[in-house]
């Protein structure tokens, strides 16, 4: 398959866009404070340029490229995330396989212990995958998914496309772009991934449009083993976007062929185990006690995307995805007003290293219960019921700690959840050392 030049993609713009009953997770903002509008702050179009044809592009899919003299200000925007590298082209990332070593023998024999980098801006998103040390020959097509529009394009109208391998698969070439969040209309928000949309069902509407856009890419997913169509594990919409609902959908043999679903076997003790992804949405709106900025009806691009003003004093929407920390205006004009927060920046850490450090921790202590599990195996030592009763205590242990650990906020989205999981992957982890004596 050829691999596409980072020079030479085109890119598009964006126009804008239990532990289920927890208290509000993010920061309290007082009632006072007004609600975010989910209506974008739209760019002029320029005078005198045509619109781009979809039927001029391939897949029907109007590049970024395509739109950059009709919004050209927004174009601008958006290509400022190329310089959001990669750690291959120089960019500052974490290796978090040198973060938690642990994950090496956690995650083994998964792909991800071949490579597991920090993600890069969105422009990059196919160079990364392609570039990724985890690509084998027997991976499909369907790992496109989240990395080009034109793949969602491709399995709207034939889904087997989803099977093809992925070394013989199409020659995409637009990342992750306008189309992504607007289909071929930058004056509007819709989600076209069709996983995305069975999964929110009749709850899409209770969302503001950019956390759903966002939301199709930034979730937990899984793979059907057989036709490779791409899935969420939830089945009640966003009251179902919980970790111990998704550890009940992934338990049940009805939903997988007679047998739970598994990403890979523990190699010692022959566990079915999960890899989570990153489920952004569903830690800020999932279950029922969301986050509080999800309560307020903030959506994605409130944090994340922000009003600037072009150089003739017209503003719109930025389309520089960033961390709000990094985006003084924002802070300044928006976070640090309306009595929501004093000290951002300071609040976050403080949120953060309440987290932060639990990683390690929780992760050393599952890898001495995999450690002590796998010599009773090996002994023969553990058998019948009590073998299968610690392979679904390490199963669901390292679910709920995986869970925090990739959901890419380290606890800022809602801390509550956060901490909840990981209470949650102790108490486990307590029952199993219990268990093994």
């Amino acid at each position: 398959m050829k691999k596409p030049s980072i020079s030479k993609r085109k890119y598009l713009v964006l126009a804008v866009v239990g532990i289920v009953a927890l208290i509000f997770g993010l920061v309290a903002c007082a009632d006072e404070a007004p609600p975010p509008s989910d209506e974008p702050i739209a760019a002029t179009p320029a005078e005198g340029v045509d619109l781009p044809n979809p039927a001029d592009f391939e897949w029907n899919v109007i590049t970024a490229e395509g739109w950059k003299e009709v919004y050209p200000d927004i174009y601008a925007s958006y290509m400022s995330n190329l310089d959001n590298k990669p750690f291959y082209e120089g960019g500052d990332k974490h290796n978090y396989l040198e973060d938690y070593p642990m994950l090496l023998d956690l995650y083994a024999p998964h792909r991800f212990t071949q490579g597991y980098w920090q993600a890069a801006g969105h422009p990059w998103s196919i160079q990364c995958m392609e570039s990724s040390p985890r690509i084998v020959e027997t991976f499909k097509q369907n790992c496109y998914g989240c990395k080009t529009p034109q793949f969602i394009s491709l399995i709207l109208t034939d889904p087997s496309a989803n099977n093809v391998p992925f070394f013989e698969s199409e020659d995409f070439t637009e990342p992750v772009s306008c189309w992504s969040c607007h289909e071929n209309d930058p004056t509007s928000v819709t989600v076209q991934s069709p996983f995305w949309v069975a999964a929110l069902g009749s709850d899409a509407g209770k969302v503001p449009a950019s956390a759903a856009a966002c939301g199709q890419c930034h979730n937990e997913y899984h793979f059907n083993k057989e036709t490779g169509e791409i899935h969420n594990p939830y089945t009640d919409g966003l009251v179902s976007m919980t970790v111990p609902s998704l550890l009940e959908y992934y338990d049940n043999p009805d939903l997988h062929g007679g047998d739970v679903f598994f990403d890979f076997r523990s190699p010692r003790t022959d566990a079915p185990m999960l890899k989570m992804q990153h489920p952004e949405f569903e830690m800020i709106y999932g279950g029922r006690a969301p986050s509080t900025m999800a309560g307020m009806d903030y959506g994605c691009a409130d944090c994340h995307m922000g009003p600037t003003t072009a150089a003739d004093g017209s503003a719109f929407t930025s389309h520089y995805w960033q961390s709000p920390l990094k985006n003084d205006d924002l802070v300044a004009n928006t976070c640090e007003t309306d009595n929501c927060h004093s000290d951002l920046k300071a609040q976050v850490a403080e949120w953060q290293a309440g987290v932060v450090p639990r990683f390690t921790t929780i992760g050393n202590d599952l890898l001495d219960m995999v450690n002590l599990f796998g010599d009773k195996v090996e002994a023969g030592a553990i058998e019948g019921d009590d073998l299968a009763k610690m392979q679904m205590i390490q199963r669901h242990a390292q679910t709920y700690w995986d869970f925090v650990l990739v959901e890419n906020s380290n606890g800022a989205h809602n801390r509550a959840y956060a901490h909840a999981y990981l209470d949650e992957a102790e108490k486990l982890i307590k029952e199993g050392m219990a268990l093994l004596g």
